[in-house]
């Protein structure tokens, strides 16, 4: 049996897992998926009750999650309770806004990441490694939403030079215009993750300068500088990469905050919306999709370590 087959199959274990836990929580919610008509004094108690049967409420639990569980591996995901459209169509209306954020958050934080750990550990233990050394603490310790608050406050209500929310103007929707919304959102997702990066790259880079093949190099004559980028720097980006597989993943489930903060109008808003209004359909599929994303970039991150590196298929 192939690697990637018996990942797959151990990956079935553990989202049927997550999928139970999921109904669960959301369904052990006070009031549970009606909640909101409870809420609604115009609604009638015998409107609220043929709802339940319509949606299959009155079933018992287990039945319900069985109807649930084979609705979302068919493709089956109900309608959103606030609006009645599917989620499905939901779902898809803010995933381009998401994709793009955390595209353009990828790329920022690899371009802060990979020059600021290489040369934290090229210069370990001098005055740069230090400074860079506290700039990515406080990036992994402060809060997304102070990070977010923070940039606003400096570049939009002070500066004025770009907006502070929205993913376009009202009257502009040029690229620039694009650019200038979508630049603090991308900003604050990237630092979070840069910060974290930074750290892993320059331990991986630091244990593997310190490796025998290293010193032969230096040895027989090599650069420092070939030798630090070509193999020091090599050798380290093969598990660094892994780690960026497994981020981007989080970052999609994980831009919740950021987007509340900028109005920015992607998956993560969408989910603070439902949230709110105790959407529960377009709830557990988020949170289903969020997994599933987890798990899958998971498997393709070990899968290209095993590719990429041949002593871990040995």
């Amino acid at each position: 049996m192939s690697a990637a087959l018996r990942r797959l199959l151990q990956a079935i274990p553990l989202l049927l897992l997550i999928s139970v836990l999921v109904f669960s929580l959301l369904h052990a919610a006070p009031g549970g998926p009606l909640a909101i008509y409870l809420e609604n004094p115009n609604v009638r108690p015998a409107d609220i009750e043929r709802l339940r049967r319509s949606l299959g409420l009155d079933q018992p639990l287990p039945v319900q999650y069985l109807r649930w569980l084979a609705g979302f591996v068919t493709g089956d995901w109900g309608f959103s309770f606030t609006d009645g459209r599917p989620v499905t169509q939901r779902l898809l209306e803010r995933l381009p806004a998401t994709l793009e954020l955390v595209a353009a958050s990828l790329v920022l934080a690899l371009l802060a990441a990979v020059p600021a750990g290489v040369l934290a550990a090229v210069r370990r233990g001098r005055l740069v490694d230090r400074a860079i050394s506290t700039l990515t603490i406080a990036g992994i310790s402060l809060p997304a939403f102070w990070f977010g608050l923070l940039l606003q406050l400096v570049f939009a209500v002070w500066l004025g030079w770009l907006p502070s929310s929205g993913r376009s103007s009202l009257l502009g929707s040029g690229l620039g215009d694009r650019l200038a919304h979508l630049a603090l959102p991308a900003a604050v997702l990237a630092i979070l993750h840069a910060a974290a990066w930074t750290r892993y790259l320059r331990s991986a880079m630091g244990s593997v300068i310190a490796q025998r093949f290293i010193l032969a190099a230096r040895g027989r004559g090599i650069r420092e500088r070939t030798i630090r980028y070509r193999h020091a720097l090599r050798n380290a980006l093969l598990p660094f990469l892994t780690i960026v597989l497994l981020d981007a993943a989080i970052m999609i489930s994980g831009a919740v905050v950021t987007e509340s903060v900028f109005a920015w109008p992607g998956l993560g808003g969408l989910f603070t919306e439902a949230l709110a209004r105790r959407d529960y359909t377009v709830l557990m599929a988020f949170l289903m999709l969020s997994s599933v994303g987890v798990i899958v970039l998971n498997l393709v991150a070990d899968l290209s370590y095993r590719w990429l590196d041949p002593r871990v298929r040995a």
